[in-house]
């Protein structure tokens, strides 16, 4: 399935539901935590025989049915370039807390139902198989300047990290202080921010992940070549930490987001 199927299959079950999200800044021990902490599902779904005729009027039904609370972001990432761990395209659901994911998926409304089985030759998703995240944002997304462009469009690089001998996530937050306070001095030519993950679910093959999001490919290019001139001493204290492997890059879209609930 190409990335633009794995875009619209992810883009339909995103929309169904909708959503609530803190606005308080917090802090604590695995930040520092401009929001958070929230509860973040990564999915995967698969295109039906009727996905090219049927995946707009699925889309449309999807509009009119009633919303689910709990959920603050919504997005969807279609992997980018031959050298990637998954082949699969994803989409995440930003929750307030597990319990608001667990209703909205145990307790689907009869609108909910009648439409996923009216378009079940359409796309199809695996939901028992989410995987959860503690996600932390560290910073105000909007320090430098509006990263989500065109229809929501933004570039995706997620890096799996693994923290070395006797190093912890207590570790990890002071490093991101410094790194606040990297961004804080050097600023950003183009819009950015980033985000840490750490895993809930069995079997996680990384102790963090790591999300840098930049408004194009052309702009995180531009910011990648700035951190390899500038960010060496700031890059030493990462590899103090951790070893991560190399970036997945994705085309994303932001699909839903409720600042306000």
């Amino acid at each position: 399935m190409s990335n633009y199927k794995y875009i619209l299959s992810a883009f339909v079950i995103l929309f169904i539901v909708s959503c609530a999200q803190e606005d308080a800044a917090v802090s604590g021990d695995t930040g520092p935590i401009y929001k958070g902490p929230y509860y973040n599902e990564f999915l995967a779904c698969n295109a039906g025989p009727a996905f090219d005729d049927g995946i707009q009027e699925m889309l449309a039904a999807w509009q009119e049915l009633p919303s689910a609370a709990g959920l603050g972001w919504a997005g969807v990432y279609a992997p980018v370039g031959e050298d990637h761990r998954f082949s699969n395209g994803w989409w995440e659901l930003e929750w307030d807390s597990k319990e608001s994911s667990d209703n909205a998926f145990s307790n689907p409304s009869p609108e909910f139902l009648a439409w996923s089985e009216k378009y079940a030759d359409v796309m199809t998703c695996d939901i028992e198989g989410r995987f959860p995240w503690t996600f932390y944002l560290p910073r105000d997304p909007a320090s430098f300047g509006e990263v989500m462009g065109e229809q929501g469009y933004f570039a995706s690089e997620f890096l799996a990290c693994n923290f070395k001998e006797g190093k912890v996530r207590q570790d990890l937050r002071a490093a991101v202080v410094q790194f606040n306070e990297y961004l804080d001095q050097n600023g950003s030519a183009n819009p950015y921010f980033f985000g840490v993950y750490f895993p809930e679910f069995d079997g996680a093959e990384a102790d963090f992940l790591w999300g840098n999001w930049h408004a194009s490919f052309d702009s995180m290019k531009s910011g990648n070549a700035d951190w390899e001139e500038n960010g060496k001493a700031m890059q030493a204290k990462f590899d103090e930490i951790s070893t991560c492997i190399s970036p997945d890059y994705y085309d994303s879209y932001e699909l839903y987001n409720n600042p306000s609930t």
